[in-house]
């Protein structure tokens, strides 16, 4: 049985079209089903002034959402916000939500000062104490939000209040 040179051109040129129809179906879908909405969703929440998603290198990696904000009155709020978009709209995919922040060296010592309160509040419990000390923390069953502003600088900092299993990325 003799196979011609034409034909296993043939079939190779018709495999990598199929593939090629394929890629381009999935990243139409990537883009058209997951990426835009999400993009419109978070930048329609008031507060948000920048989103940056990056797609993970891997399938079992985190979609990571960058988010900027602007001066926002509730960080607890605007946080849950995103947090419910990025859910709707990736429908059960793992991700990550990072805030970024414009904070200055002030900030960021006035952060490192206030910190050991908020270490001390998630070994001992003591929240109610800690959200009498600032009207910029704010607490919830899963995390403390603490939100600091100084001129046109703000500083937004999550913290867990239990450590994370592995693999849970929300």
């Amino acid at each position: 049985m003799k196979i011609k040179t034409p034909k296993i051109i043939k079939g190779t040129l018709a495999f990598i079209a199929t593939l090629l129809v394929l890629y381009g179906a999935r990243f139409l879908w990537q883009n058209y089903s997951v990426v835009m909405p999400l993009n419109e969703g978070l930048m329609s929440i008031q507060g948000v002034q920048g989103v940056v998603l990056e797609k993970p290198s891997k399938i079992y990696e985190p979609i990571i959402i960058n988010i900027s904000l602007n001066n926002i009155s509730n960080f607890q709020k605007t946080y849950a916000e995103i947090n419910e978009e990025a859910v709707q709209a990736l429908k059960g995919k793992a991700y990550k939500i990072n805030i970024k922040y414009n904070g200055s060296d002030e900030l960021e010592k006035l952060y490192s000062d206030i910190s050991i309160y908020v270490e001390k509040a998630l070994i001992d419990g003591s929240f109610p104490s800690l959200v009498e000390k600032s009207d910029e923390i704010a607490i919830d069953s899963k995390y403390i939000y603490l939100h600091m502003t100084k001129g046109d600088k703000s500083l937004y900092k999550l913290i867990p209040r239990q450590a994370q299993k592995a693999g849970d990325s929300k």
